[in-house]
């Protein structure tokens, strides 16, 4: 496992998330502009035809990229949950002819879910909620079973960020994140969601997933995973 998940690093980040420090911790430490690494570094690791999943595509910043990263021949398939923020993702990608729009998350099995939307202007922050919390209610679905039933290609990429499930998506995948054609993936870890959740040792956790089945883990900031499948 890396520094990054050590329990003794988990318990200092929880102390600076008290504190209000780790983002400033980060920015002086990386620089102002060190989440972009971790854009660079999976944007810049596709290849024209490559299918991706946008595995919380929000409005479809990242959505839009990897069109125009994977070109014609490529395939992007976006999952949104959330009703407001897939209207707006369905209009920022109405002109893009190699995206394929799913309404729905991505988890450990086909079910519905409690969903809260984000305050933030960009809908950033809605995420799964508790049954009995206030929200709207969601389809989710195992990537597994998406593929099966002939809604999305087996991808050569995923990009995950979806708010403290990402052990989930990666669980609902089955077998398929053993295929070789599966090289990248990418990952938003949230900390401090699972930490609420119960759930402080999910990020050693996925880490020992991707080893197991192949990927070389690397952490270009302090909250995102890149993990490229070894050759």
């Amino acid at each position: 496992m890396s520094w990054r998940t050590n329990s003794l690093v988990l318990m200092l980040r929880n102390i600076g998330r008290s504190l209000g420090l780790n983002r400033l911790i980060a920015s002086y430490l990386l620089g102002a502009g060190y989440e972009t690494r971790y854009d660079n570094s999976f944007s810049s690791a596709l290849r024209p035809g490559d299918c991706v999943w946008d595995v919380g595509a929000n409005v479809g910043y990242y959505t839009r990229l990897f069109s125009e990263r994977t070109g014609q021949a490529g395939q992007v398939f976006a999952f949104e949950p959330s009703p407001v923020n897939f209207g707006r993702l369905a209009t920022a990608c109405a002109s893009l002819g190699n995206v394929t729009l799913l309404h729905s998350g991505l988890g450990r099995e086909d079910s519905k879910l409690r969903f809260q939307q984000g305050t933030d202007d960009l809908g950033a922050t809605s995420r799964i909620v508790e049954a009995d919390s206030d929200g709207v209610i969601v389809d989710v679905r195992a990537g597994a079973n998406v593929i099966a039933g002939g809604d999305a290609l087996v991808p050569n990429a995923i990009k995950i960020d979806v708010e403290g499930f990402e052990y989930e998506v990666l669980e609902g995948l089955g077998d398929y994140i053993k295929k070789p054609d599966l090289r990248l993936i990418g990952i938003e870890v949230h900390f401090s969601i699972l930490k609420e959740r119960g759930l402080p040792h999910v990020p050693e956790q996925i880490e020992a997933m991707l080893n197991r089945n192949g990927f070389a883990v690397s952490w270009p900031d302090s909250s995102h995973i890149i993990a490229i499948r070894g050759t």
